[in-house]
């Protein structure tokens, strides 16, 4: 099975960028930004990975990589309804349970990347 070949619109990598949309939403709230300077400037960041994975040679569809960045926006979405919105506290153990979910995944994804190069 090669869950980590890229669809056309989705793959697993789009959960990666879920997730990392949530904890850009999570870490601009812990440093105090406002909602809007956290939406751009977590926007930024998303469309600038996207530049950097073509400038790295990861060519996708382009309705995966839009895909991509909808998927982070939808993140930080779930981000700023629970911090922003509900007004929930911080909550460092979720954070770091994120991180390390979306860092697993990560590396798990690149080492396939190594292993059988791009698909």
């Amino acid at each position: 099975m090669d869950i980590w070949k890229h669809g056309k619109w989705f793959d697993m990598w789009s959960l990666v960028h879920l997730l990392s949309g949530f904890l850009l939403g999570g870490l601009f709230f812990w440093l105090g930004a406002n909602l809007v300077l956290a939406l751009i400037f977590s926007i930024v960041i998303m469309v600038l990975w996207e530049l950097f994975e073509l400038t790295t040679g990861i060519i996708e569809p382009s309705p995966n990589v839009a895909f991509d960045i909808v998927a982070g926006f939808g993140g930080f979405m779930i981000s700023a309804g629970l911090y922003y919105w509900l007004e929930f506290p911080f909550n460092l153990p979720l954070f770091v349970t994120v991180l390390a979910v979306t860092l697993v995944l990560a590396i798990w994804g690149f080492t396939d990347f190594l292993k059988r190069g791009y698909r």
